[in-house]
């Protein structure tokens, strides 16, 4: 049977709309759905609210009267004015004017209210045979009655009085059991000790609470067909609105597991989560109530589908209303359906089916001069929009949002499409580069600032490479440059070169110069594919890893780096595990005076004896400590065992020593940093003018006033410093006149070729004079021959430092060199 145009719009529009009007009633009723929810939990905060205020505006005001009251009993006692009868007035005062207090006490020690016990045995109605003034004014019956204090020498019962006096302090008392004239009451307790000048103890003065009267309040409390309890602040029912039977009992555990301290984290927070009492999800609400240093909890329990009556009426009324709507519609559109012309109809059908398949290129073209010409023209524009939205989440979905590089799933997208087109013959190159330290960096500053760095170093990466390739950000400071067309590696080589200068050129944020670097790892392909592509991600990611070792270059992959990265993975991975099980052990290089002759000190350097690759340089397993964060556990072993020999080699008489310890920037950013090194010294009881810190001058790149600050505090204790590798790295003469240094370490770089090269030797006099004139002595490092040596002691150096007198040593040989030089 054929089905005319008509008949199928119809059915097809009939379907749409039962689809809009079920997405609108949807809509409609999850609006409902989150009003009826919130208005639940208003009523709840609303009504908590409430109760919490009146009652902490009573406890807060019998806190200070009773606190008043303490300090009036204190004085009658402290100026000889004690009088029973007027401390009684004030306490009937006391409870008369606060209808929340069952009653107040106060319980003295023997003779110590007014030495006159023996006058008041069994004499009032508050009296007890001791005579003690042990007085408890209650509220009973409508009256206010007074009795003796029972029990209050015993441990358990007389808890009111034995606790405060134990800790003399304010006792907040969990519920218990008390006898008053035979009618036995729970009640929670506030206390306070009476102390003389001297803080001797005197006895108590509280205010009790009857949790009867709490319980009947909190019952009234019915939220919305819930219930609402208090919690005291060892986890026991203060009251229970559901069941009053559960008054003084521990509080009842989930069904679902959480705990009452999970509940009290998330305290003042709308939950929803089972309840052992109440079938179904409630919702639930802490409310504290601080009194002095503890605190009690109001606690708020309405079942969900109370909260939901609204919108059940809604729900029914929402879908009456939609079928009413649905079936007038319907009608009406059958009739327009009719009256219309079936060619729009035919054309928006057309161009409706096409933008379902994706095809936004598509534009609605009705010329009728009426409302349907309009919605054209709407439609044609919410196309225009949708294609714009796209555009945008594909832009989004493959580009960096900080920068505006393309990202990792964009360079995925980029091969993609190199491969649909002609490509010629030569070579790819990737890039793949880290920016050094930017962990620190970022760490140091505020993020907004990390952002604004990496947004200069991404505008530097895309004028240094311009339109020779394609610059990516893959997350975090990593970035990526793919050269599509390279003809020789030395021009790639050049490429990465240039890449380093520009992104080590100083940026300048918030007034402050930041000197930034990076490292580079290379991938070549003879041809890029999608396979090529993402091998060269990998292969240039392993070359990256041997170059941070060095930072501040660039590293070509070959395949023998594979080794290098799991060799290093392993190293990384045993960095703790060595620890624990003693593989590090230091070294010690002699320190010769140039005057005397003699050793004045040594320089400890750490080795680790690997069980499976043997002696392993501190050149390839720092890097490692210092990019997990290791160093800084490691550092404090190196000092805690340098200072710990000093301690072994005074005991062999040898006392004038001194052992300088390297310390790492990442040990400079902690915050205790001159407590935990002054605590190792004084552990290993040393003299702290026999240790000294070798620093280098990247520990003022970040934060300078912070590190001077730290320096002069070390300086206070009596601990050397030197400035060590002076001339690797940013050396600036502005830091000597600042620091507060003992030694500046020459770089052996500085006596490289030393003997042949007269500016070197010229350099090296003005750093000496320099450097004296500072007040400070100069090291030189690396000195290996005897005319090496005669010129630095020509140039007035104090101290050297090379393997022209000793390698590294251990602890034992250094002391046999020692012996060899004072001989």
């Amino acid at each position: 049977m054929r089905v005319g145009i008509a008949h199928k719009l119809i059915f097809t529009l009939g379907a749409l709309m039962i689809l809009s009007f079920t997405l609108l009633a949807s809509i409609q009723l999850m609006k409902l759905y989150d009003v009826s929810l919130r208005q639940g939990e208003l009523v709840a905060q609303n009504q908590s609210n409430a109760y919490i205020t009146k009652m902490s505006i009573d406890i807060n005001n019998a806190l200070i009267r009773l606190e008043s009251l303490q300090k009036s009993l204190q004085q009658m006692k402290e100026y000889n004015m004690a009088d029973r009868t007027e401390a009684i007035r004030l306490i009937e005062n006391f409870v008369k004017e606060q209808p929340y207090i069952l009653g107040v006490f106060t319980v003295w020690e023997p003779n110590a209210f007014d030495n006159r016990d023996g006058n008041f045995r069994n004499k009032s109605s508050y009296d007890d045979e001791t005579g003690r003034f042990v007085p408890y004014i209650v509220r009973q019956g409508g009256r206010i009655v007074a009795y003796p204090n029972k029990n209050y020498e015993h441990i358990g019962d007389g808890d009111y009085y034995q606790i405060p006096k134990k800790t003399k302090k304010f006792a907040l008392l969990e519920p218990y059991y008390y006898d008053i004239n035979g009618e036995r009451l729970l009640i929670s307790s506030f206390v306070y000790p009476i102390l003389d000048d001297a803080g001797n103890f005197l006895g108590v003065v509280g205010a009790d609470i009857s949790l009867d009267m709490v319980q009947q309040e909190v019952e009234k409390i019915r939220p919305m067909g819930g219930y609402t309890t208090m919690i005291t602040a060892e986890d026991s029912y203060l009251a229970n609105g559901l069941d009053r039977a559960l008054v003084s009992k521990p509080y009842l555990p989930l069904p679902d597991g959480e705990s009452l301290e999970e509940l009290k984290e998330q305290a003042l927070t709308i939950m929803y989560t089972s309840d052992p009492r109440i079938s179904g999800t409630v919702m639930r609400l802490l409310n504290p109530i601080h009194i002095k240093d503890q605190t009690w909890y109001f606690e708020t329990i309405i079942p969900k589908g109370n909260m939901l009556k609204d919108y059940y009426k809604g729900l029914s009324n929402t879908v009456i209303i939609s079928l009413v709507a649905f079936i007038f519609t319907t009608m009406l559109m059958i009739w327009l359906i009719r009256k219309i012309v079936l060619q729009n109809i035919r054309k928006v059908v057309h161009v409706s089916s096409a933008l379902v398949e994706g095809d936004t290129d598509q534009k609605l073209d009705i010329d009728t001069k009426d409302e349907f010409e309009f919605m054209a023209h709407q439609f044609n524009r919410m196309i225009d929009h949708r294609k714009a939205s796209e555009e945008l989440i594909e832009f989004q979905a493959t580009h960096d949002l900080l920068t505006g590089l393309p990202n990792r799933y964009g360079y995925t997208r980029h091969i993609k499409q190199i491969q649909t087109v002609p490509y010629s013959s030569k070579q790819a190159a990737l890039l793949y580069i880290d920016v050094d330290r930017f962990k620190v960096i970022n760490d140091t500053l505020d993020y907004a600032m990390g952002d604004q760095l990496l947004k200069q170093l991404a505008d530097r990466l895309k004028q240094t490479i311009g339109a020779n390739g394609q610059v990516f950000r893959f997350g975090g400071d990593e970035f990526v440059v793919l050269l599509n067309d390279v003809n020789h590696m030395n021009p790639l080589l050049l490429v990465a070169d240039d890449i380093l200068f520009a992104i080590a050129e100083p940026i300048r944020l918030n007034d402050r110069l930041f000197y930034i670097t990076a490292s580079i790892g290379i991938s070549l392909q003879h041809e890029l594919t999608e396979e090529t592509g993402d091998r060269m991600v990998k292969e240039a990611d392993t070359a990256l890893f041997v170059a941070k070792k060095q930072r501040n270059t660039s590293r070509l992959y070959s395949p023998s780096m594979k080794d290098v990265s799991k060799r290093e993975q392993e190293l990384e991975n045993g960095l703790f595990p060595a620890l624990e099980g003693e593989q590090f052990v230091l070294y010690y290089q002699p320190k010769v005076d140039l005057k005397s002759g003699q050793i004045y000190g040594a320089e400890a350097l750490i080795r680790w004896s690997h069980p499976e690759f043997g002696m392993i340089s501190p050149l390839d397993f720092i890097p490692l400590a210092e990019k997990t964060g290791f160093i800084i556990p490691l550092g404090e072993w190196v000092l805690r065992t340098a200072c710990r020999q000093i301690k072994m080699w005074e005991q062999k008489g040898v006392t004038a020593l001194t052992v300088s310890v390297n310390m790492s920037m990442l040990q400079f950013q902690q915050k205790h940093i001159v407590e935990t090194i002054q605590s190792i010294i004084t552990e290993a009881s040393v003299r702290p003018e026999q240790i000294e810190l070798e620093l280098t001058e990247t520990i003022f790149m970040d934060n300078p006033d912070h590190t001077l600050k730290i320096l002069r505090e070390l300086q206070q204790l009596g601990i050397r410093l030197s400035l060590d590798d002076f001339g690797t790295g940013y050396s600036s003469l502005s830091y000597l006149q600042n620091i507060p240094l003992h030694y500046l370490k020459l770089d052996k770089s500085f006596i490289h070729d030393i003997v042949s090269d007269f500016k070197k030797q010229m350099i090296f006099k003005s750093l000496v004079v320099i450097a004296h004139n500072l007040n400070m002595k100069v090291v030189t490092e690396g000195v290996e021959t005897d005319e090496e040596l005669q010129i630095i002691r020509e140039h007035k150096c104090d101290l050297v430092q090379g393997y022209i007198y000793s390698p590294p040593v251990t602890a034992e040989r250094f002391i046999e060199l020692y012996h060899k030089h004072v001989s």
